[in-house]
């Protein structure tokens, strides 16, 4: 078995659910045995948005009053404190080893450096807003242009499941995308779907699937891919898929419908590039 990760990252911030993201990250650190690195980043556009005459906030004790640089400081220490906690405690209980950071910046995937056997773990889902109703995760337009292999987590990894794996081709990156969706499957105990091009034979895709997880204790069957969002859509709640791992290219062109229904289908998202 190839290892590709050296270090799993988990992107902490004010906007974004945090508790699955932390687990799913200190599990991860420790079936690969490498370090877990927490990253809270502290949005700059919220900082700059202080600084404008007319920025305004609304709270149940104070009502409406300026919005000060002071305010987003205490609400990023606030928050960044509250991470820390929740990762120190994940990665005690999972055996990992942690490290924290708090970093300045745009919430991208550069703040979180340019390592290429990083995978990085976020949140899929932003925290609610007055308990009523969610924005979309600023995540989510990134997908397509992340360089490293970049998991939006957001399913419970006792809810059990299966993997689904979506290729491209027969290129490196493809190998690269199965190598690490049979990990994660063999982590979680799950039966791994390998979905190939509908313009390649079956026969001759699962000849190469079988030939590169060979020796591997993994169960795991192989299909064309489906070519509308639909079909996609109805094969995720069929396999009760708990992890969709598509390569980069691939996620490009399945972007919009993934965006629209994997939040309402529990299922983990790894974009690998």
């Amino acid at each position: 078995m190839t290892q590709l990760i050296k270090r799993v990252v988990v992107s902490l911030d004010a906007a974004s659910e945090t508790g699955t993201a932390i687990d799913t990250a200190a599990r991860l650190a420790a079936h690969w045995h490498v370090p877990l690195c927490g990253v809270f980043v502290e949005d700059e556009e919220l900082v700059c948005l202080a600084g404008l005459p007319f920025a305004c906030q609304f709270t149940v004790t104070a009502g409406r009053e300026p919005l000060t640089e002071d305010h987003i400081e205490d609400h990023f220490r606030a928050f960044a404190g509250r991470a820390r906690r929740e990762l120190d405690v994940a990665a005690r209980r999972h055996g990992a080893d942690s490290s924290f950071e708090v970093v300045r910046g745009p919430l991208a995937a550069d703040a979180f450096g340019r390592a290429d056997q990083d995978l990085i773990v976020a949140g899929a889902a932003s925290r609610p807003i007055g308990g009523y109703f969610r924005v979309a995760s600023h995540w989510w337009s990134s997908i397509a242009i992340i360089a490293r292999p970049f998991l939006l987590a957001q399913r419970e990894w006792e809810t059990g499941g299966s993997v689904l794996a979506i290729l491209g081709s027969h290129g490196p990156v493809s190998v690269r995308t199965l190598d690490i969706a049979a990990q994660i499957a063999n982590f979680c105990s799950a039966t791994l779907t390998v979905a190939g091009p509908p313009d390649l034979g079956s026969d001759d895709f699962e000849n190469w699937v079988s030939q590169h997880l060979e020796g591997r204790r993994l169960t795991f069957q192989t299909e064309l891919a489906r070519t509308v969002a639909a079909g996609l859509r109805h094969r995720i709640i069929e396999l009760d898929c708990r992890l969709l791992v598509v390569e980069a290219g691939t996620a490009g062109t399945w972007q919009d419908a993934l965006r629209e229904h994997l939040p309402h289908l529990s299922c983990d998202l790894l974009v690998v590039s």
